[in-house]
């Protein structure tokens, strides 16, 4: 277990943050900041990139775990940011309690500008703390609010008045939060994600067969890749269905999983079952995602609910064309046979048709990852995501 000063960096002195004219701003969430999902690149972007002398920033994550790789380590670098850790079981035990309670403190002695939660846990602990004069409070909601129950959506129905606004990466989940828990729509603000166009970036040939050679492909094969969690929403079943299809008819073709969770055994069993040992990968938890891209020809993600794919975005800025299920922000990041094939959520037959039309033209995924490209450099930048926020906290706080 860390204790709660594990991550911290150095606080100013006080007579320093008294003179300092920065926004003060309390990022809280219920995962490892550290964590390679997209939530957490999310905040990662968000707290290096918002600029360091107009920002002091300080993320608190209610859990214990710090994550390996390299992901999100500049954190621990930058003399604006501190990273604390108060691990919460539940916000209704005595963790949740001693969580609210600190926090709260920190509240008072800090005075923080802006405390934005994402995730559950962070949203209730955030509309529970005792709002202050000066302070503007933010939800961010990251998906569709598929693990909520009936239970927890009217218990959020009567959270949401507490926030000054809602945020949201995708106008899909603000849809769903007008109709699943009332959300005014004047308490809405649609922010998307932004991708890192310089890291994410379509692959010289060299580079390309350099990733494939690292990976045991062939040039000549054609690559299908998913990053994603191994958990029941992501439906790797669904799309190692669809695969067993295509590969009979085509046997260069190749799946990529990358990304490890609770459902590897199945996948692995599955895997065994249909025969699919020579030609499916078990990559688990990379954070080298940019170079696994490099040897793709296609992304595919068979997910039942979806906010605002990362790996969708990221895929897209390596000019790699999308399939995707019609499902939540996929709708929006996926235009139908332009930057890649929407197909219904929980059906196999036609994923695999999909998958089909791809492997079988390497033109038209030329063509859509060209638009992919496009489309991404043109609406999905991330300085044009942490502008939007930046504009957002000053607009709530009446700063120019």
């Amino acid at each position: 277990m860390l204790p709660s000063s594990a991550f911290a960096i150095p606080a100013e002195s006080a007579v320093a943050a008294v003179a300092d004219k920065r926004i003060r701003l309390l990022l809280l969430t219920d995962t490892p900041v550290l964590a390679p999902g997209g939530s957490e690149r999310f905040l990662q972007n968000l707290a290096t990139r918002l600029a360091s002398d107009r920002y002091r920033i300080t993320l608190v994550q209610l859990h214990e775990q710090k994550m390996p790789g390299n992901h999100g380590h500049e954190l621990l670098t930058r003399s604006n940011l501190r990273l604390l850790s108060l691990p919460v079981h539940a916000v209704y035990d005595r963790s949740g309690l001693r969580a609210w309670m600190q926090l709260a403190r920190m509240l008072r002695s800090e005075r923080f500008d802006v405390v934005q939660s994402q995730h559950e846990k962070a949203d209730i602990l955030n509309a529970l703390l005792p709002r202050r004069n000066g302070t503007v409070y933010i939800s961010n909601r990251r998906d569709m609010g598929f693990k909520k129950s009936t239970r927890l959506q009217h218990l959020f129905r009567r959270l949401n008045p507490r926030y000054d606004t809602v945020v949201a990466p995708a106008r899909q989940i603000l849809s769903g939060l007008a109709l699943g828990e009332s959300l005014d729509p004047l308490r809405m603000t649609w922010i998307p994600n932004g991708v890192d166009t310089r890291r994410y970036a379509p692959a010289p040939l060299q580079r390309r067969l350099d990733a494939r050679c690292g990976l045991g492909l062939d040039a000549d094969d054609i690559v299908f890749g998913c990053v994603a969690r191994m958990q029941p929403v992501k439906r790797h079943v669904d799309l190692l269905d669809a695969f067993v299809d295509v590969h009979r008819s085509i046997p260069n073709a190749r799946l990529l999983l990358i990304g490890d969770g609770p459902l590897l055994p199945e996948v692995q069993s599955k895997i065994a079952t249909l025969g699919l040992q020579d030609s499916v990968k078990l990559l688990s938890f990379r954070d080298d995602v940019d170079e696994l891209l490099a040897a793709m020809d296609v992304l595919v993600l068979p997910s039942s609910s979806e906010g605002m794919s990362n790996a969708i975005l990221e895929a897209m800025a390596c000019g790699l064309p999308v399939v995707a299920t019609a499902v939540g922000g996929n709708l929006h990041l996926v235009q139908h046979e332009i930057t890649g094939l929407l197909v219904p959520p929980h059906d196999p037959i036609s994923l695999a048709a999909a998958l089909h039309g791809l492997a079988e033209s390497a033109h038209v995924r030329r063509r859509m990852g060209l638009a992919a490209r496009a489309r991404i450099e043109r609406e999905f930048s991330l300085d044009s995501m942490v502008l939007a926020f930046d504009q957002l906290y000053r607009r709530l706080l009446g700063r120019p």
